[in-house]
Protein backbone atom coordinates (compact mmCIF):
# COMPACT_ATOMS: atom_id res chain seq x y z
CA UNK A 1 0.00 0.00 0.00
CA UNK A 2 1.69 3.11 -0.72
CA UNK A 3 1.99 5.65 1.77
CA UNK A 4 0.05 9.04 1.16
CA UNK A 5 1.72 12.31 2.58
CA UNK A 6 0.01 14.19 5.09
CA UNK A 7 1.01 17.76 3.06
CA UNK A 8 -2.99 18.12 1.99
CA UNK A 9 -4.67 17.77 5.43
CA UNK A 10 -1.62 20.50 6.45
CA UNK A 11 -3.89 23.50 6.20
CA UNK A 12 -7.20 21.97 6.62
CA UNK A 13 -7.13 23.02 10.18
CA UNK A 14 -8.24 26.62 9.39
CA UNK A 15 -11.01 25.21 7.65
CA UNK A 16 -12.12 23.32 10.67
CA UNK A 17 -15.39 25.45 11.97
CA UNK A 18 -17.19 23.36 15.42
CA UNK A 19 -20.59 25.95 14.54
CA UNK A 20 -20.44 24.33 10.99
CA UNK A 21 -19.80 20.88 12.01
CA UNK A 22 -22.62 20.71 14.62
CA UNK A 23 -25.03 21.97 11.62
CA UNK A 24 -24.35 18.71 10.24
CA UNK A 25 -27.54 16.40 10.68
CA UNK A 26 -26.77 13.15 12.30
CA UNK A 27 -28.85 9.50 10.61
CA UNK A 28 -29.36 7.63 13.49
CA UNK A 29 -27.92 4.28 13.83
CA UNK A 30 -28.20 1.56 16.24
CA UNK A 31 -24.17 0.00 15.44
CA UNK A 32 -24.09 -1.68 19.22
CA UNK A 33 -20.70 -0.81 21.05
CA UNK A 34 -18.48 -3.92 21.11
CA UNK A 35 -15.33 -4.52 23.00
CA UNK A 36 -12.08 -3.60 21.34
CA UNK A 37 -10.78 -6.59 22.68
CA UNK A 38 -12.44 -9.20 20.70
CA UNK A 39 -8.91 -8.48 18.32
CA UNK A 40 -6.42 -9.43 20.30
CA UNK A 41 -3.76 -10.79 17.60
CA UNK A 42 -4.33 -7.35 15.80
CA UNK A 43 -5.24 -4.75 18.99
CA UNK A 44 -3.23 -3.90 21.91
CA UNK A 45 -5.38 -1.96 24.23
CA UNK A 46 -3.58 0.88 26.58
CA UNK A 47 -6.73 2.71 27.89
CA UNK A 48 -4.67 5.78 28.91
CA UNK A 49 -6.98 7.69 31.00
CA UNK A 50 -7.98 4.90 32.78
CA UNK A 51 -4.23 4.45 33.78
CA UNK A 52 -3.98 7.97 34.39
CA UNK A 53 -7.30 7.38 36.35
CA UNK A 54 -9.19 10.13 35.41
CA UNK A 55 -12.55 10.35 36.25
CA UNK A 56 -15.82 8.15 34.17
CA UNK A 57 -12.85 6.09 32.70
CA UNK A 58 -13.13 2.39 32.91
CA UNK A 59 -10.19 -0.41 31.95
CA UNK A 60 -12.55 -1.36 28.93
CA UNK A 61 -12.35 -0.18 25.29
CA UNK A 62 -15.32 0.15 23.13
CA UNK A 63 -16.25 1.54 19.61
CA UNK A 64 -19.01 1.11 17.55
CA UNK A 65 -19.35 -2.43 15.48
CA UNK A 66 -18.52 -0.43 12.28
CA UNK A 67 -15.12 0.81 13.40
CA UNK A 68 -14.24 -2.16 14.80
CA UNK A 69 -14.69 -4.10 11.27
CA UNK A 70 -12.58 -1.15 10.01
CA UNK A 71 -9.89 -1.08 12.47
CA UNK A 72 -9.55 -5.44 11.16
CA UNK A 73 -9.59 -4.48 7.48
CA UNK A 74 -6.65 -2.04 8.50
CA UNK A 75 -4.73 -4.10 10.26
CA UNK A 76 -4.18 -6.37 7.33
CA UNK A 77 -2.04 -4.51 5.59
CA UNK A 78 -0.06 -3.84 8.90
CA UNK A 79 3.75 -4.79 8.15
CA UNK A 80 4.45 -8.61 9.66
CA UNK A 81 3.44 -8.88 13.87
CA UNK A 82 2.95 -5.48 14.15
CA UNK A 83 -0.40 -4.24 16.04
CA UNK A 84 -2.44 -1.13 16.38
CA UNK A 85 -1.86 0.50 20.00
CA UNK A 86 -5.49 1.59 21.42
CA UNK A 87 -5.44 4.71 23.65
CA UNK A 88 -9.21 5.16 23.79
CA UNK A 89 -12.35 5.26 22.07
CA UNK A 90 -16.04 5.55 23.73
CA UNK A 91 -15.49 8.45 26.56
CA UNK A 92 -18.44 9.20 29.04
CA UNK A 93 -18.77 12.66 29.53
CA UNK A 94 -17.62 12.66 32.81
CA UNK A 95 -13.98 11.77 31.42
CA UNK A 96 -14.74 14.32 28.41
CA UNK A 97 -15.83 17.27 31.04
CA UNK A 98 -12.63 16.18 33.23
CA UNK A 99 -10.51 16.58 29.59
CA UNK A 100 -12.00 19.86 28.84
CA UNK A 101 -11.41 21.58 32.09
CA UNK A 102 -8.22 20.58 32.58
CA UNK A 103 -7.29 22.01 28.98
CA UNK A 104 -8.93 25.67 30.41
CA UNK A 105 -6.80 25.08 33.11
CA UNK A 106 -3.42 24.68 30.85
CA UNK A 107 -4.12 27.34 28.41
CA UNK A 108 -4.74 29.78 31.60
CA UNK A 109 -1.42 28.89 33.05
CA UNK A 110 0.31 29.10 29.75
CA UNK A 111 -1.56 32.47 29.00
CA UNK A 112 -3.30 34.50 32.22
CA UNK A 113 -3.87 37.60 29.69
CA UNK A 114 -6.35 35.87 27.84
CA UNK A 115 -10.24 36.25 28.52
CA UNK A 116 -12.54 33.71 29.16
CA UNK A 117 -13.88 32.92 25.27
CA UNK A 118 -10.02 33.10 24.70
CA UNK A 119 -9.19 30.22 26.85
CA UNK A 120 -12.41 28.68 25.77
CA UNK A 121 -11.59 28.95 21.82
CA UNK A 122 -8.14 27.93 22.21
CA UNK A 123 -8.80 24.66 24.72
CA UNK A 124 -11.64 23.64 22.21
CA UNK A 125 -8.63 23.08 19.67
CA UNK A 126 -7.50 20.17 21.43
CA UNK A 127 -10.63 19.30 23.29
CA UNK A 128 -14.24 18.59 22.51
CA UNK A 129 -16.99 20.07 24.63
CA UNK A 130 -18.53 17.53 27.00
CA UNK A 131 -21.80 18.31 25.30
CA UNK A 132 -25.15 16.38 26.14
CA UNK A 133 -26.82 17.97 23.10
CA UNK A 134 -27.94 14.85 20.93
CA UNK A 135 -27.81 17.13 18.01
CA UNK A 136 -24.41 18.36 18.62
CA UNK A 137 -22.33 14.87 20.70
CA UNK A 138 -18.60 14.80 21.96
CA UNK A 139 -16.88 13.05 19.06
CA UNK A 140 -15.53 10.61 21.64
CA UNK A 141 -19.23 10.17 23.36
CA UNK A 142 -20.44 8.69 19.73
CA UNK A 143 -18.34 5.46 19.78
CA UNK A 144 -16.83 6.46 16.57
CA UNK A 145 -14.16 8.48 17.65
CA UNK A 146 -10.51 6.25 18.16
CA UNK A 147 -7.09 7.37 19.65
CA UNK A 148 -4.17 5.10 18.42
CA UNK A 149 -0.73 4.39 17.20
CA UNK A 150 1.11 1.42 16.16
CA UNK A 151 3.73 -0.92 17.90
CA UNK A 152 6.48 -2.86 15.69
CA UNK A 153 7.37 -6.25 16.06
CA UNK A 154 8.82 -6.09 19.50
CA UNK A 155 5.76 -4.47 21.13
CA UNK A 156 7.29 -1.33 20.63
CA UNK A 157 5.59 2.22 20.15
CA UNK A 158 6.46 3.49 16.52
CA UNK A 159 8.19 7.08 17.41
CA UNK A 160 6.07 9.62 16.00
CA UNK A 161 7.91 13.13 16.92
CA UNK A 162 5.34 13.70 20.16
CA UNK A 163 3.04 11.31 22.55
CA UNK A 164 -0.31 10.95 22.43
CA UNK A 165 -2.16 14.24 24.52
CA UNK A 166 0.53 16.19 23.33
CA UNK A 167 -0.96 19.77 22.92
CA UNK A 168 2.49 21.45 20.97
CA UNK A 169 2.67 22.03 17.51
CA UNK A 170 4.09 19.09 16.75
CA UNK A 171 1.08 17.06 17.66
CA UNK A 172 -0.18 18.63 14.35
CA UNK A 173 -0.73 15.37 11.27
CA UNK A 174 1.13 17.08 9.02
CA UNK A 175 4.14 18.89 11.50
CA UNK A 176 6.92 16.71 10.29
CA UNK A 177 6.15 17.04 6.47
CA UNK A 178 9.08 18.26 4.45
CA UNK A 179 11.65 18.00 7.53
CA UNK A 180 15.22 17.37 6.51
CA UNK A 181 16.52 15.58 9.95
CA UNK A 182 16.58 12.07 9.51
CA UNK A 183 14.64 11.54 12.82
CA UNK A 184 12.22 13.88 11.68
CA UNK A 185 11.85 12.07 8.28
CA UNK A 186 11.33 8.53 10.68
CA UNK A 187 8.59 10.28 12.24
CA UNK A 188 6.75 11.51 9.32
CA UNK A 189 7.43 7.90 7.71
CA UNK A 190 5.43 6.20 10.85
CA UNK A 191 2.59 9.23 11.18
CA UNK A 192 1.91 8.38 6.49
CA UNK A 193 1.92 5.00 8.10
CA UNK A 194 -0.94 5.14 10.03
CA UNK A 195 -3.07 7.49 8.22
CA UNK A 196 -2.56 5.40 5.31
CA UNK A 197 -4.00 2.71 6.98
CA UNK A 198 -6.75 4.27 8.69
CA UNK A 199 -7.76 6.65 5.64
CA UNK A 200 -7.51 3.51 3.34
CA UNK A 201 -10.68 1.97 5.15
CA UNK A 202 -12.35 5.32 5.39
CA UNK A 203 -11.45 7.09 8.29
CA UNK A 204 -10.93 11.25 8.80
CA UNK A 205 -7.83 12.72 10.67
CA UNK A 206 -8.22 15.44 13.08
CA UNK A 207 -5.19 18.01 11.36
CA UNK A 208 -4.32 18.57 15.19
CA UNK A 209 -3.74 15.28 16.74
CA UNK A 210 -1.91 12.56 15.06
CA UNK A 211 -3.27 10.22 16.57
CA UNK A 212 -6.96 10.96 16.61
CA UNK A 213 -9.31 9.26 13.51
CA UNK A 214 -13.12 8.99 13.10
CA UNK A 215 -16.10 7.14 11.26
CA UNK A 216 -19.22 8.21 11.10
CA UNK A 217 -19.40 11.06 13.45
CA UNK A 218 -20.44 15.07 12.70
CA UNK A 219 -16.24 15.35 12.25
CA UNK A 220 -16.16 12.96 9.78
CA UNK A 221 -18.71 13.59 7.68
CA UNK A 222 -17.76 17.48 7.64
CA UNK A 223 -14.08 16.46 6.72
CA UNK A 224 -14.90 13.86 3.93
CA UNK A 225 -17.89 16.09 2.51
CA UNK A 226 -20.92 13.72 3.50
CA UNK A 227 -24.31 15.40 4.35
CA UNK A 228 -25.16 13.56 6.76
CA UNK A 229 -23.23 11.88 10.01
CA UNK A 230 -23.76 8.73 10.59
CA UNK A 231 -23.61 8.29 14.69
CA UNK A 232 -25.08 10.37 17.52
CA UNK A 233 -24.72 9.86 21.74
CA UNK A 234 -24.23 6.58 22.79
CA UNK A 235 -24.77 5.27 25.93
CA UNK A 236 -23.46 1.86 26.82
CA UNK A 237 -25.95 -0.80 28.17
CA UNK A 238 -23.55 -2.39 30.65
CA UNK A 239 -24.12 -2.60 34.43
CA UNK A 240 -21.72 0.18 34.79
CA UNK A 241 -23.61 2.49 32.77
CA UNK A 242 -25.15 4.68 35.72
CA UNK A 243 -21.06 5.42 36.92
CA UNK A 244 -21.43 8.15 34.45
Amino acid sequence: MKELHLNKIADRTKDWRRDKIAEIPIEIDDDPLLSLAYLPEKIILSPQYFIQGLPGSRPELYARSIVLDKLRRASRFLPKNYKFVIFDAWRSLKTQQFLFDRMNELVKQADPTLTAEQIRNAALRIVALPSRDAKKPSPHNTGAAIDLSIADDKGRLLPMGSPFDDISPAAKSAFYENKDGKEEKNYAHNRRLLYTLLSSQGFSNYPEEWWHFEYGDQNWAFATKQQKAIFGPVEPNFPWKNDF
